[in-house]
């Protein structure tokens, strides 16, 4: 949870927390946020209370167990334990305790220094009295942060003066005007990938056969049919220079490439992961060393320490491919005929699955997709609500499509997506088996739901059914009515009573 700021904080208050039996405090001044204990990469050769370094919104954060530091036996962590961030000169170091028990005004008379200093390092001389009976170990944190390379200097002018100003409440206050950029995610090979979802136009399976084209270049697989057009199928594999691997369950990612992006390619990929929606701030830069000769990849984006993927340009993707530049001057005979079809209007779907049967949501309706994160449990929700996520800082309610329309509770595994879907006011995530494809269909092929469905409890949700063809037939689902959006608003209420810091 971030301390929100306000006026300028007194030296005089502390932030409690306790470690063991025992209660200790900081000078807020010295406070930036506090947050549950991250995932941590450890470091070698470094002192055992040196934990490791952890991802704090695309910054590096030392974490320390502040047991240890003071010479306090470890434990195992729990769900009380915190960490408490806190910055100085431009530095941060994060600070494992036990749990937190809140923010005091302490007066100076009640503080006293210790008459015999004991063997803590000079971490801790002074101690508070706190209500009947209580006593504060006060931290010096002059001395705990020359572990982050502090000197003396610095630490004094931020204890002199007078206009702190709290840095995680500015944080917190630029990331809502910060930009933020959607990407479809995609595995060709060990490795994973993005591109900008404005230049995708949809994902389908890749087909068992497609016609070969002689004398292509050897990453294009060939020629396939899609919905009355023809598509150039380029390997993404073999494009990188990658092994070839299975393409048997592959995907293609129908996308605009090329100069000016004026011409649709399917690229073929081993996987399609997600669609996330990321900030312009943790794409960085490619380094010179990963450049290819294309130059197709645009930046590195820093999911966690342990996820980053290479985004790419489109526009830079093929477009010295002289295959591609007689494509779209129409050359062949086959382009030519297709290029004075009149197309008629299309919806374009998020299909997923729910046990056997394959569903569809407008994809307008959905946001992103991501994985099935950390779920909290939330009480006085209905049964199909499994809980909250936070999604980058924003809590978001989970809805269980399997236990609102009455499939049997299954375990949550690596192909389970939760779709965000935003209302005029709210987001809500609905989980589901797995997601298949982002795929286009003709209005004149959805045909309104009939009177009787298979499941009489998802009737009410339906709002047709999609043909795709004689032995494929999607139910297509009012968004409106399944993500209930007054419901929503009860759920963030209930939400908003429970405590969930912990």
């Amino acid at each position: 949870m971030a301390i929100a700021g306000g006026s300028v904080a007194s030296l005089d208050q502390y932030v409690i927390f306790r470690l063991g039996q025992e209660s200790y405090g900081i000078a807020i001044e010295y406070l930036q946020e506090i947050i549950r204990v991250p995932y941590v990469v450890k470091v070698p050769l470094t002192p055992p209370y040196m934990r490791g370094l952890a991802n704090l919104r695309g910054n590096i954060l030392p974490i320390y167990d502040t047991r240890l530091r003071l010479g306090i036996n470890a434990t195992n962590d729990d769900e009380s334990n915190r960490v408490i961030v806190v910055n100085a000169g431009g530095k941060q170091a994060g600070y494992v305790v036990d749990r937190v028990e809140g923010v005091v005004d302490i007066p100076g008379e009640a503080v006293e220094e210790f008459q015999k200093k004991g063997d803590t390092g000079g971490y801790v001389t002074r101690a508070a009295r706190v209500g009947e009976g209580k006593l504060v170990l006060l931290l010096e944190m002059d001395q705990m942060l020359k572990d982050v390379g502090l000197n003396d200097s610095s630490v004094t002018s931020l204890k002199d003066t007078k206009e702190y100003e709290n840095l995680g409440a500015k944080e917190e206050e630029s990331k809502a005007d910060e930009n933020e950029q959607q990407l479809l995610t995609f595995q060709v090979g060990k490795e994973e990938y993005a591109l900008d979802i404005a230049d995708v136009q949809e994902i389908v399976h890749l087909p068992e056969n497609w016609n070969v084209v002689p004398d292509a270049p050897p990453y294009v697989l060939g020629l396939v049919s899609l919905r009355d057009r023809v598509l150039p199928l380029i390997s993404m594999r073999r494009l990188f220079g990658l092994p070839e691997g299975e393409v048997a369950g592959g995907r293609i990612v129908v996308a605009y490439v090329g100069e000016g992006k004026r011409v649709a390619v399917g690229l073929v990929v081993d996987s399609v992961a997600e669609v996330l929606r990321v900030a312009e701030r943790l794409l960085e830069p490619v380094p010179a060393v990963v450049r290819r000769s294309g130059d197709e990849f645009a930046a590195i984006c820093r999911l966690t320490d342990e996820r980053m993927l290479f985004t790419i340009e489109a526009s830079r993707l093929l477009r010295d491919v002289t295959f591609l530049t007689e494509w779209e001057q129409g050359g062949a005979d086959e382009v030519s005929a297709y290029s004075h079809k009149t197309l008629e209007e299309e919806r374009q779907l998020v299909t997923f699955f729910l046990g056997e049967e394959e569903f569809a949501l407008p994809i307008d309706s959905v946001r992103e997709i991501i994985r099935a994160g950390r779920i909290t449990a939330v009480p006085r929700t209905p049964d199909f609500v499994k809980g909250i996520l936070n999604l980058r800082g924003s809590i978001v309610p989970i809805i269980d499509l399997r236990c609102k329309f009455g499939y049997p509770e299954r375990e949550i595994d690596e192909q389970v997506r939760i779709l965000i879907c935003e209302g005029n006011t709210s987001v809500m995530g609905l989980m589901v088996d797995g997601v298949k494809e982002v795929v286009k269909i003709s209005v004149s092929s959805i045909e309104a739901a009939p009177q009787v469905l298979v499941k009489d409890s998802i009737q009410s949700f339906v709002a047709g059914i999609a043909k795709f063809n004689d032995e494929r037939n999607v139910i297509l689902l009012d968004p409106a009515r399944v993500m209930s959006w007054e419901e929503g608003a009860e759920l963030m209420e209930v939400v908003e009573e429970t405590d969930i810091s912990g």
